[in-house]
């Protein structure tokens, strides 16, 4: 680990427009920072054009923005809930109840001694634990000091917790014989100190768990070491008893070894199981993103790329200058932050916060990354294999990226002020520090029809305090199978306070029928004081948002016109692209791209 500190001095600030990369363009300006990261485990001067219509789409404020009903249901002051994906902290079983999970601490300090599982139960017709203010807030249900909940239910019936024990040095198993009812107990998961697990429930009968895991890393401030070469392992666990044996333990699932890596860091990754399909997908920065995917209950397993990095085993202070130009390169890959479904033909949809990163000091043993990056990508296995070249792209000049990223690059955080960059007050330096794309932590839902929602926490420019914007939890929807998406809606504008209320790591339940249903974290100061900022220690509010999908889009922007030459005839109008310069070259003379005509959105599609 790396102190915590960002150095943010004399940049140029450029922020992304909208969202795609267009060969030719010049990456270079934008703001930068030392990717200073402290992982917890508790102890361009241009922006890109679209190339293709609607995978992307700005942010409104809806009609019924005021009116989405949330309800505290606990509180915490350990503020840190993942160091990059969401985990699934939200339960709605079978019938209609409904547990909720986040890392909790009561206490004002550093050590967090009191740290575990924050836990509410809904009944059916409320929560049990009552929240007016925080000292409401009731204790972990675990013995020992532990962090990093997953929360599920079993087919028999059976409620399980699996966290990381920091006091115990193992996986911590709280179970209780009835969901939302009675004692926990604790039992630890194997032989070794794993962190930051990852769990759900599979199998036909339901009682199958599943798991991922990390092994501790070796280096500054860690005490761990290399297990068969990797530093940090993702090792997989399954139980197909509920938890009482585990016939599968500490296995490396396929290409995650030390042919491919050189290790795994903590929290990039997720997993979802639905009946004997089980996938593990993991988000990676200097390397390659990939699912890992078994249909026959976790006994074999198959790998894609989704994501194909130009260097496999890439070393920071390496160096990467794939077009052999004597400047290094800059690159886009994932910010780390992901999300993953199965749908009910168990194919695999998984979603990553974008962000560019570049390694230019080779000295410094860090890498550089950029704040402004703003977009999130999705990919299912139907795109197949990513397989763009380890090459920089014609008209580009050290700048690489995926075009299977770019090609399905879906959300951003809104531009509200219509200028149309997006950056607040905060845009030359003094963000909140989460390391993230201004849209990122993505989680995902899927209804009966096969509707796909897509939940993010995103940068809203125009709220600030004077010195940080806040973010704000938005939510889109495709129709038509991840090809299109809808205009993102703010579902947590709060308007008191001028919507000051900081809104991240927003879990949703994967299962939407006339509702989304999900739970995130709420305070008045943006960023955090476990990481990043630092700010001082002070209650978070965890708050259980409902919302109706009826009529959620009805007021949200339409979708771009899309365009042939010979279906433009009027020759009088004045024809812009997106950084707002103006061309005078015939529409038909034009590259594919985004275009602004008579105040109205265009795509040219040839």
């Amino acid at each position: 680990m790396k102190k915590t500190t960002t150095l943010i001095a004399s940049f140029f600030f450029a922020v992304i427009l909208s969202a795609q990369i267009v060969p030719g363009q010049n990456h270079k300006g934008s703001i930068k920072a030392i990717d200073d990261q402290k992982i917890m485990k508790g102890d361009e001067n241009l922006s890109h054009l679209m190339l293709h219509p609607n995978p992307h789409t700005h942010a409104v404020m809806n009609s019924k923005s005021s009116s989405f009903p949330s309800e505290v249901i606990g509180y915490t002051t350990y503020d840190l809930q993942t160091n990059g994906s969401v985990q699934n902290r939200l339960a709605v079983h079978d019938d209609g109840t409904m547990s909720a999970t986040w890392t909790m601490s009561k206490e004002f300090n550093t050590t967090y001694s009191d740290r575990g599982t924050g836990y509410n139960y809904f009944d059916g017709t409320s929560w049990i634990n009552q929240i007016v203010q925080p000292t409401d807030q009731v204790d972990r249900i675990e013995t020992s000091r532990v962090g990093w909940p997953s929360v599920f239910g079993l087919g028999t019936g059976e409620e399980k917790v699996i966290t990381h024990s920091t006091g115990l040095s193992v996986l911590n198993q709280a179970s209780r014989s009835s969901i939302g009812n009675g004692a926990w107990t604790d039992a630890s998961i194997g032989e070794f100190y794993m962190i930051w697990n990852r769990s759900v429930a599979g199998g036909l009968d339901g009682n199958t768990i599943h798991m991922i895991a990390l092994t501790e890393p070796m280096g500054t401030n860690w005490s761990g070491s290399l297990f068969n070469g990797l530093n940090g392992a993702l090792l997989y666990f399954r139980s197909q008893n509920g938890g009482a044996i585990w016939d599968i333990d500490t296995m490396q699932l396929p290409t995650i070894d030390t042919a491919h890596f050189l290790g795994f860091s903590a929290d990039n990754y997720a997993i979802s199981a639905k009946g004997e399909t089980v996938v593990v997908a993991y988000f990676n920065d200097w390397g390659d993103s990939f699912i890992v995917k078994s249909t026959d209950n976790g006994d074999n397993w198959t790998a894609t790329t989704f994501l194909n990095f130009p260097h496999d085993k890439y070393a920071i202070d390496e160096g990467l200058d794939l077009d052999s130009d004597g400047v290094l390169d800059q690159v886009y890959s994932t910010d780390n932050s992901g999300a993953l479904i199965i749908d009910d033909q168990g194919m695999a949809h998984v979603f990553y916060g974008i962000m560019m990163y570049a390694d230019d000091d080779l000295s410094d043993g860090s890498s550089s990354w950029f704040p402004s990056t703003n977009g999130i990508a999705y990919w299912n296995e139907s795109y197949g294999a990513d397989n763009t070249p380890s090459t920089v792209h014609v008209g580009d000049t050290s700048l690489w990226y995926s075009d299977m990223m770019n090609d399905h690059w879906i959300a951003e955080a809104p531009d509200l002020n219509g200028d149309p960059a997006v950056g607040g007050i905060d845009e030359v330096g003094g963000y909140a520090l989460y390391y993230r794309s201004h849209a990122s932590m993505p989680s995902a839902g899927l209804s009966s029809n096969g509707e796909i929602y897509m939940t993010f926490s995103g940068y809203t420019e125009t709220v600030d305090n004077g010195s940080q914007v806040f973010r704000h939890i938005y939510v889109t929807k495709s129709v038509d199978g991840g090809t299109t998406w809808k205009t993102p809606v703010d579902i947590t504008p709060h308007d008191d306070w001028d919507g000051m209320q900081e809104c991240v790591y927003g879990s949703l339940s994967p299962v939407v029928d006339d509702k989304l249903r999900l739970i995130y974290q709420l305070d008045f100061e943006p960023g955090l004081a476990v990481q990043g900022d630092e700010d001082l220690v002070d209650w978070n509010a965890i708050h259980y948002l409902e919302v109706d999908t009826v009529g959620l889009f009805d007021n949200t922007t339409p979708p771009v016109s899309v365009l042939e030459a010979e279906d433009f005839n009027n020759r009088n109008s004045r024809v812009f692209d997106i950084l707002g310069r103006e061309w005078k070259t015939n529409f038909a003379d034009l590259p594919k791209g985004m275009y602004i005509i008579d105040g109205k959105k265009v795509f040219k599609n040839k």
